[in-house]
């Protein structure tokens, strides 16, 4: 029993910690095919050159021990889930924890026109 359980906290250490989300506009009907995650923009601004529409809001959690490249392709995985080509106002924050410290990216997914 005791060596299951070391196991059990070894493998919760190992595998870090991450979380993603993702959450479609109010507009139920209006669905899009998925998209390749590695083909999604990325854009600090809302301003991107090209007009767009608006799909939902993405979100990436990972361990702060990772870099910060893990937590914005997890969220160009959630902004594909969606049918998005790009991800608008996108942000990186470090969240501070009691256990530990975590990097997100999070933005809006946009279908470009």
């Amino acid at each position: 029993m005791k060596k299951l359980f070391l196991l059990l906290i070894a493998g919760v250490f190992i595998s870090g910690c991450s979380s993603t989300a993702n959450l479609q506009t109010d507009d139920e009907q209006v669905k899009f095919e998925k998209t390749d995650a590695k083909n999604i923009k990325v854009y600090s601004t809302a301003n991107v050159g090209t007009e767009y529409t608006i799909i939902g809001q993405v979100v990436a959690d990972v361990d702060a021990g990772e870099n910060a490249t893990k937590a914005v392709n997890k969220m160009k995985v959630e902004a594909a889930q969606l049918g998005a080509d790009a991800v608008i106002n996108f942000r990186l924050e470090i969240d501070t924890g009691y256990w530990q410290n975590a990097i997100k990216a999070y933005g809006t997914a946009v279908k470009l026109k």
